[in-house]
């Protein structure tokens, strides 16, 4: 075929290929490819005949490519060449389709752009080209330098000539690697092994300027290896494009369509290649993704709207199910659970929420594990659990050994598996649940027994978990439905671009106005949450006193005077008699709301408080295929560990800082520090790592990853942006006035239910501590009891009268502020006494285990070393000193923070930036104990105006709970009377950190400093 041709068939424009694409027959292909000298030559410098017989079949023609050489801004010796008749690979036996020059240093294409191409990139991303900046004689070779001097210019990068050329043509920045794993160099030694850091090549350095935005379109395989291979290259190449300081994302097309972009464009035309384009992942959410693949082959699979009916192989151990939301795997579980009980087969159902399970129960025809007793066959036919109480000590008395013959099923197995690893319920008898789960999968697995998992989002990450704890080499067996949403099934997804939600709440209240039904799902339950489920409820009863309204949250669900109570075991019939119906994250997952023709609308607000996989299981518990609305916060705060995307980087300084407060301990004399298993169930600490930078990765980029995952699962998104062009002044001005009134009778709302309910908890009764450890036990508690464990507890925790504004001051962390400034301060004899009493309590509810992310959140020993190690102490002795950022102590302070920026997010939790100001970084620090800065006054020193600032001291009664503190930690054994006024002296008298002999954490100071 006539290369012309050839390459007009990838969409490539016809002048550029002229520019890069030249015809070679004859002697001209080895002129071009064997120009090495590193080539063995003849005494004449004649290439050797061996290297002459190798390359013989390029005679009979071919086309050679090649562009611009970056480094130096001429045309490039380096190319690629295309034989007519290709070669033999003779170890690979596989067809080598293009030859580059052997021995040669290998390059990229950066093709020569023809001035209309160049325009319409330049175009694309808004900027005009200079006439100075053209060589009239050559235009064209200009391009690549002008690409270097805008940064604000994105480029593509791909692999193959072809692919840049189409690319080129469709008006995007691309150059193209010879192959993915080209754009950068591994330096190894002459054995092979690694010696050094990977590096960008130099032409992408050049191009790697920061904040470009990168966009990396490598080919949609098929092939497991393939695939392997491109994202193993597009880690270490987003990789170090990131850390070039460039934004980098990934795009990816439905490889049915064609494997490479240039197919991709040929087969769907330019536009569907800028969907794919504006759609790109960020690379962080792209790297969480390939955590949440199955790579498993499916032994059966199945493109059905509902599983069927299917036999699963008698000799399969570990069936994992992954199918769509909606699509039947509870009932096909069902099924499973039937023929087991008619074999006598004990069942176990294990959850993450009881009231979940409770409803699984009821479906399979289980008791619950509460009504075991009551139940005429007790524990015969086996029952339903919460995985918190699956140990010895919970109300089951758990015991693993008991169901060797049994079959388990563990539905919604991907969020079921991080409960257990990483929720707070879990926290006290993490270690036991993980034992007894361990023990569990090995007596079923290893015995007659069977174990089934399900979840629409099933991944490799759960079933090598679950078989890595079996210890037993199986293969799973996997039931895989390819089913995804077509047009019809699809939902029509509207999303809101805005930075809160009133527009969202604004368009539900007028769609209830109009006689709609919806079905809102809120990220939150409590009364000081704006948007949750509490004050909305609040809000649209009082906007319509005649429409009947549900909520459904883990308050309503246990309040048995509520109609919500007992709902979850006939929800369509309950739902059926309400018009509005808000709901917490309480029925997110394993629920499926079948109600036909009744609801008309789903609608959502999602603050980054649940996971970007919950909210979507949460859009899907309606399983009517009707118009969704949903708003999703940019990012959210929550993060797991140090925030880390990297598994590597988790784990490492997990064990980093575990190292530390172990130190710390052993200074402080806890005995027994020898024989603790630090590396407890290594297999758990890695699920929880992968899982952990999967959820990091979402949360980073919330948004995006919610609409990903939608558009995933082939959903039709559109984004509700509002028609302000199409409205008059007066009419925006009108629309923003009634946003604003919502907003404010939102406010109205939550600020009277807030108050109501803080004044109930302050009124509350006083319990013993024995009637509290024996109502908190109990599962099933209504508002007051509620409200009066609330007093207990806040009573136990500050030690003073509660009052209103004591509950509102706690709900805004409060204690975790004081806390820390309280072991930084007056507090800081008893700091250790207070760690080594924590540990304690884990090491012997583990038996001498520890889950690392337990422990280390459960000390703060480093922290308040690393405040002092930057002389926060100081500072907070001092609060009248005026503060100016060029300062020595403080110029010091921001230095050694910035240095060991990394380990501070790590202990501390707070990211500092590289070229964070003394001033910045110190009122980071203050934000943890509750301190503030305000700006004092300028002053002139040397030419420049510089800011003065002071502290602000709160005044919100701390040196209350500090005296009752103090008294707490004075009768514990051992303590000295005297400290409070000893250490006060001194930070005041010498303004100095206090660095007793005895104190554990002087040489912590001593290896940071």
């Amino acid at each position: 075929m006539n290369y012309l041709q050839e390459w007009q068939q990838s969409c490539v424009d016809e002048q550029l290929i002229r520019l890069n694409v030249t015809g070679l027959a004859g002697e001209s292909p080895s002129e071009h490819l064997l120009y090495a000298d590193t080539l063995p030559r003849r005494n004449d410098g004649r290439v050797s005949n061996a290297i002459l017989d190798r390359y013989n079949h390029v005679e009979a023609g071919g086309w050679w490519c090649s562009g611009i050489d970056l480094l130096t801004g001429e045309l490039d010796l380096w190319g690629c060449f295309k034989p007519d008749s290709p070669r033999i690979h003779p170890q690979k036996g596989k067809i080598i389709k293009y030859e580059h020059p052997p021995q040669a240093t290998t390059g990229l294409f950066a093709l020569r752009v023809p001035l209309s191409l160049w325009e319409r990139i330049a175009e694309r991303a808004g900027i005009a080209i200079a006439e100075a900046q053209i060589d009239p004689e050559q235009p064209d070779l200009g391009f690549w330098q002008w690409l270097m001097n805008h940064p604000q210019v994105p480029l593509c990068i791909t692999e193959g000539a072809k692919k840049a050329g189409a690319l080129l043509s469709a008006g995007y920045a691309a150059i193209a690697l010879p192959g993915v794993h080209n754009g950068y160099r591994t330096p190894k030694d002459e054995t092979g092994k690694r010696i050094g850091h990977s590096h960008l090549i130099a032409p992408l350095k050049k191009l790697a300027q920061p904040q470009r935005e990168i966009y990396i379109a490598f080919d949609q395989d098929s092939k497991p290896k393939a695939v392997e291979s491109v994202n193993s290259a597009i880690k270490r190449l987003g990789y170090l494009f990131q850390k070039a300081d460039c934004k980098v994302k990934i795009i990816t097309w439905d490889n049915q369509f064609g494997k490479g972009v240039d197919d991709f464009i040929a087969e769907k035309g330019q536009e569907f290649f800028t969907e794919a384009y504006q759609t790109a992942l960020p690379f962080d959410i792209w790297k969480a993704q390939g955590l949440s693949q199955l790579t498993y082959p499916a032994d059966l699979e199945v493109h059905a709207r509902y599983l069927p009916n299917l036999e699963i192989a008698e000799n399969a151990q570990l069936v994992g199910i992954k199918s769509a939301k909606g699509t039947g795997k509870t009932q096909f579980i069902q099924t499973l659970v039937a023929q087991a009980l008619a074999k006598h087969q004990p069942v176990l159902v294990i959850g993450h929420r009881v009231r979940l399970v409770e409803e699984l129960c009821l479906r399979f025809g289980l008791p619950y594990i509460t009504e075991v007793r009551e139940h005429p066959l007790g524990q015969v036919l086996g029952y339903g659990l919460c995985i918190d109480s699956l140990h010895p000590n919970s109300q089951a008395k758990f015991n693993p050994e008991q169901w060797s013959e049994s079959l388990v099923i563990i539905d919604e197995v991907e969020q079921v598996l991080w409960h257990t690893l990483n929720s707070d319920t879990c926290r006290h008898q993490r270690v036991s649940i993980l034992k007894s789960l361990k023990s569990l999968l090995q007596n079923v697995l290893g015995g007659g027994g069977r174990v089934v998992v399900a979840d629409a989002d099933l991944s490799d990450i759960s079933l090598d978990y679950l078989m890595a704890l079996s210890g037993i080499p199986l293969n799973p067996f996997i039931i895989q439905n390819q089913w995804k949403p077509q047009k019809k099934e699809a939902w029509t997804v509207y999303h809101y671009p805005e930075n809160d939600p009133k527009r969202l709440v604004k368009n539900l209240v007028k769609h209830i106005k109009e006689g709609g039904k919806p079905f809102v799902c809120l990220s939150a339950q409590k009364i000081s949450s704006s948007w949750g489920t509490l004050n909305l409820e609040s809000y649209l009863k009082n906007q319509f006193p005649d429409t009947k309204i549900l909520r459904i949250d883990a308050e309503s669900l246990a309040e048995p005077s509520h109609p919500a109570y007992g709902c979850m075991a006939n929800l369509d019939q309950v739902l059926a008699h309400y018009d509005v119906v808000l709901a917490s994250p309480s029925i997110e997952t394993g629920v499926s709301i079948d109600l036909k023709d009744h609801f008309t609308s789903v609608w959502c607000i999602a603050q980054g408080i649940q996971t970007a996989t919950s909210v979507c299981q949460a859009l899907g518990r309606i399983r009517a295929n009707i118009p969704r609305h949903i708003w999703v916060a940019g990012y959210s705060f929550n993060q797991v560990g140090n925030g880390s995307t990297s598994i590597a980087s988790l784990l490492t300084s997990g064990h980093r800082l575990t190292e530390l407060n172990i130190r710390l301990l052993q200074k402080s004399d806890l005995e027994n520090l020898d024989d603790l298993d630090t590396g407890f169930q290594a297999e758990s600490l890695l699920c929880w790592a992968k899982m952990a930078v999967r959820v990091n990765a979402s949360m980073l980029h919330y948004r995006d990853s919610v609409l990903a995952l939608l558009q995933q699962d082939n959903h039709h998104l559109e984004l509700k942006i509002p028609k302000a062009h199409l409205k008059t002044v007066t009419e925006n001005q009108v629309s923003l006035a009634a946003q604003n009134q919502l907003t404010d009778a939102i406010q109205e709302a939550r600020e009277q239910n807030y108050q109501a309910e803080c004044q109930a908890i302050a009124l509350s009764p006083k319990l013993s501590d024995q009637k509290y450890q024996k109502l908190k036990k109990r599962l099933v508690k209504n508002v007051q009891e509620r409200r009066t464990l609330r007093k207990h507890e806040l009573k136990q925790r500050y030690g003073i009268e509660i009052t209103p504004e004591l509950v509102v001051l706690d709900d805004q962390g409060w204690y975790q502020k004081l806390r820390l400034h309280y072991f930084l301060t007056v507090g800081r004899h008893y700091l250790a006494d207070r760690d080594t009493k924590f540990a304690k309590n884990l090491i012997e509810q583990g038996h001498g285990s520890l889950f690392l992310p337990d422990f280390n959140g459960s000390q703060l020993g480093a922290i308040i070393g690393t405040m002092e190690i930057l002389g926060i102490p100081v500072l907070l002795a001092d609060p009248r000193r005026e503060l100016c950022p060029q300062d020595d102590d403080l110029l010091a302070l921001a230095q050694i923070a910035i240095q060991n920026r990394a380990d501070i997010k790590t202990v501390v939790g707070i990211g500092i930036a590289h070229n964070a100001s003394p001033i910045t970084i110190i009122r980071r620090f203050l934000d943890l104990v509750g301190y503030d800065l305000q700006v004092l006054k300028s002053k002139k020193i040397g030419k420049k105006q510089v800011r003065i600032y002071q502290i602000i001291v709160p005044s919100d009664g701390r040196e209350a709970v500090f005296q009752q503190w103090l008294i707490r930690d004075r009768a514990l054994p051992g303590s000295s009377e005297g400290w409070f006024d000893e250490y006060c002296l001194k930070l005041k008298s010498s303004g100095q950190k206090h660095k007793s002999d005895n104190d554990p954490y002087r040489q912590l100071s001593l290896d940071l400093a």
